[in-house]
């Protein structure tokens, strides 16, 4: 276990210098220049109240003594007392210059872990921005993300502090034990030995906490998706309507008196703890205390020497404390420290190879499903089953098929967010799983059934659909013309610029409908080789929805396009249609073919779709 603690402490030291130095190396060595002056400034005060205290005693032990002033007397009080005044202006310097460099290290710190946070930040969102989806729909993965951003987001904030708080203590407490070994090896050793047990104990701890918060994040997680529920103005009308807003906030209290009676567990053994190491500093300083009192009796330490020595005492003990206490927490923090790594580091299911292959423009052969078979990770029941079919270039495809009969999924391989258990998907020959996905998914214009809505302007709304130079793009009025949403765009003076939605700023809340043709605007800008549209008109009026199937025609001509869908216009687009039954590929065809064989389409076309 004490091994295990030494390799956990020397991994947070190795990632802490790692991220405060690569994250801004001249405000590091600023700081760390800073920290020494200001660990070794204390020793100097120290000495000039010695100094001042002794000056103090003789002056007054001469003035008390004296009853007939002469002139060689005068001339020693005054010599006295102008060592006192020095002793005391130089005490003052140094107590103001220790408060400029507290200034200057607060400062240069806070800068510093500006830039530390930056960096971090930036490397988790490299590291989302690459995950597989598999990642965002596994509620294990979600617990440690959560511990992630809960926790370590900040911890390396608090490992830089932590390292400059311990370069000072190191530096303090060496300067303070060499002025104690002065009056006696044994007044420097004991504290020392003293502090064995803290350290154990609190390392112990910082074990024990973060166990504590790692157990209580699914807790976490619940509250605060039920305070999502309470606060977000997308539930007021259904909680209000329907009246489950108590049932809401009796689930939130629950779930918070949970985590508080495991946070007052966890605070009863801390405050425990800290009483006993209480009474261990002060029983060592007490011992000490009497022992110099004892030498000052026998006139073995002056009066300034007792002052200074106590006072360095108890400085020592402080920076025992504050030494133990920082190690501790550096342990703590190691823990948290790689639950981060431990995400940056956790390899794709879905990925790159090493030397991917070029995918080809669109061909003669197209987008080919070859017995394709696909389980969830962590699930046993297959999704979809021995699919194969062929999406000819410049051809309509329609999904059609109950719920979870596998059309979202099947769009999610097209996207290669998954890749399959079993077959393989091919385009112009080229297996998906040998190209580089991100080069794939470049080709791809898609819009799903949640899709995004977005609080950025219109214009911006729609450019992010192919965020290539700027969101003034004259193609981008097009597409908002062309898929109806020029009434949106002149309900504002700000026109394309206006915001949608009002959580960050005033501007207006489009309906779902308009939403939707917003993200169907987003989905067919770039000039993609597939298009994937999921649902495209599930929340279009008529009108609004005849305007978009028109846009559609129009912007998949010459392209491979997927349709998924139960509305029976959008459907009459495709070319084809593919008809699934619990992850099953079960008709394949026309309309007016599938019509006439009456089989699955046929039963879907009179009962479910319209």
């Amino acid at each position: 276990m004490k091994r295990e603690w030494i390799r956990r402490l020397a991994r947070a030291w190795v990632r802490a210098i790692s991220l405060v130095w690569t994250s801004a190396p001249r405000l590091a060595c600023a700081q760390a220049v800073l920290t020494a002056v200001q660990a070794l400034l204390p020793l100097l005060t120290l000495y000039t109240l010695k100094r001042g205290v002794n000056s103090g005693a003789v002056l007054l032990r001469e003035t008390g003594t004296v009853i007939a002033e002469q002139a060689g007397e005068c001339a020693a009080r005054n010599a006295e007392t102008r060592e006192l005044i020095f002793w005391l202006l130089l005490g003052a310097v140094s107590i103001g210059l220790g408060a400029c460099l507290r200034a200057c290290a607060a400062w240069v710190a806070e800068l510093h872990a500006i830039d530390v946070s930056d960096r971090v930040h930036a490397l988790l969102h490299t590291k989302l921005l690459r995950a597989d989806l598999a990642f965002f729909e596994d509620s294990r993965e979600q617990d440690a993300l959560h511990l992630v951003q809960s926790q370590a987001l900040s911890r390396p904030v608090a490992v830089m502090d932590a390292l400059f708080r311990m370069a000072h203590s190191v530096v303090a407490l060496s300067g303070i034990l060499l002025l104690l070994a002065a009056l006696h090896p044994l007044v420097a050793i004991v504290p020392l030995i003293a502090s064995v047990p803290i350290i154990g104990i609190r390392m112990a701890r910082g074990n024990r906490f973060f166990e504590w918060r790692r157990e209580q994040a699914p807790l976490e997680r619940e509250a605060g998706y039920v305070h999502h529920l309470l606060t977000d103005g997308a539930y007021a009308k259904e909680i209000r309507v329907m009246g489950h807003g108590t049932f809401c906030r009796n689930r939130f209290t629950a779930v918070r008196s949970r985590l508080r009676a495991a946070r007052l567990r966890l605070l009863r053994l801390v405050l425990t703890q800290e009483l006993a190491m209480q009474f261990l500093a002060l029983a060592t300083m007490g011992v000490l205390l009497l022992w110099m009192a004892g030498r000052l009796a026998a006139g073995a330490l002056s009066l300034g020497a007792l002052v200074m020595y106590a006072q360095a005492v108890q400085r020592g003990q402080a920076q025992t404390g504050a030494l133990a206490g920082t190690l501790a927490e550096l342990y703590q923090s190691a823990l948290f420290l790689e639950s981060f790594d431990t995400l940056l580091a956790k390899p794709d299911t879905v990925r790159t190879p090493s030397r991917p292959r070029a995918l080809p423009a669109p061909g003669c052969h197209g987008l080919v499903f070859e017995r394709v078979s696909f389980t969830y990770p962590g699930t046993s029941r297959p999704v979809l089953r021995e699919i194969s079919f062929t999406l000819h270039p410049g051809e309509r495809i329609a999904l059609v098929g109950a719920n979870a009969s596998g059309k979202s999924t099947l769009l999610k391989l097209m996207c290669r967010f998954y890749d399959p258990t079993a077959g393989r998907i091919l385009f112009e020959g080229v297996d998906l799983r040998e190209a580089d996905p991100v080069v794939w998914r470049q080709r791809i214009g898609a819009l799903f059934q949640d899709f995004g809505q977005y609080q950025f302007s219109l214009a911006e709304n729609v450019w992010i659909g192919d965020p290539h130079g700027s969101a003034s793009d004259a193609r981008i009025a097009e597409t908002v013309r062309r898929v109806g949403l020029d009434a949106l765009a002149r309900t504002d003076p700000r026109g394309l610029d206006t915001p949608l939605g009002r959580w960050l700023r005033e501007g207006i809340e489009p309906s779902l409908g308009q939403w939707q043709r917003v993200a169907v605007a987003r989905a067919t800008l770039r000039d993609a080789d597939l298009l994937l549209l999921d649902e495209p008109a599930s929340a279009l009026d008529d009108r609004a929805q005849d305007e978009v199937i028109q846009w559609l025609q129009t912007v998949t001509v010459g392209r491979m396009a997927v349709l998924a869908s139960h509305r029976r216009r959008v459907i009459e687009v495709a070319d084809r249609v593919l008809v699934l039954r619990e992850g099953v590929l079960v008709e394949e065809g026309t309309i007016p073919a599938l019509r006439a064989r009456k089989g699955e389409w046929a039963s879907l076309y009179e009962r479910v779709l319209s």
